[in-house]
């Protein structure tokens, strides 16, 4: 992101944060595909994706409309939408499934790849991946397909950064094992 586009975002941000709706719309633009395959890859089922995406933006709009504090929209937004597929878990009794359908699976394929320092097929990949305990999945997903920074996992898990950044190594280090 550019310094014009960061410059551009801080702005819209102040207008947010006093109710604006067309700021919100430019959030809800920018965020609303990353938030759909996030909750995509957590239910693995298109129509609960949309239905908790749309809540997950809604309950995020209640929260500016009520003045309550916002930090980072990105952080907010994926930390509504962590816990309400956490509620949608709870309520429903489901296990997570197979996530053979999302977009950015080619993303998630290329980066943790590079990161480990070889090539991997994308179904060995994505098994390996489902082995793994859900907080080794979740940084995965939010590090490397939607490239959340370090302080915004931290936000979103309510974790400090050092912790985020061991549970990204450990989850890649035991990702590599499991590959192995």
């Amino acid at each position: 992101m550019g310094i014009k586009n960061s410059l551009q975002e801080k702005v819209v941000f102040l207008k947010l944060k006093s109710g604006n709706t067309e700021a919100y719309g430019y959030f809800y633009s920018k965020y609303v595909k990353k938030v759909y395959s996030f909750v995509l890859f957590k239910v693995s089922n298109k129509e609960v994706a949309e239905d908790l995406t749309q809540d997950i933006f809604l309950k995020t709009w209640q929260h500016i409309v009520d003045k309550k504090e916002l930090k980072s929209f990105q952080a907010f937004i994926f930390r509504v939408a962590r816990n309400t597929i956490i509620d949608y878990y709870r309520q429903s009794n489901k296990k997570t499934i197979d996530i053979n359908n999302i977009p950015e699976i080619e993303d998630l394929k290329v980066n943790i790849s590079k990161s480990l320092d070889k090539s991997i097929d994308i179904t060995k990949l994505l098994y390996n991946i489902y082995k793994l305990k859900p907080e080794y999945q979740e940084v995965l997903l939010l590090h490397y397909v939607q490239d959340l920074s370090i302080d915004d996992i931290g936000e979103i898990l309510q974790k400090k950064k050092n912790n985020v950044r061991v549970i990204i190594h450990r989850a890649l280090n035991k990702l590599k094992e499991e590959i192995e």
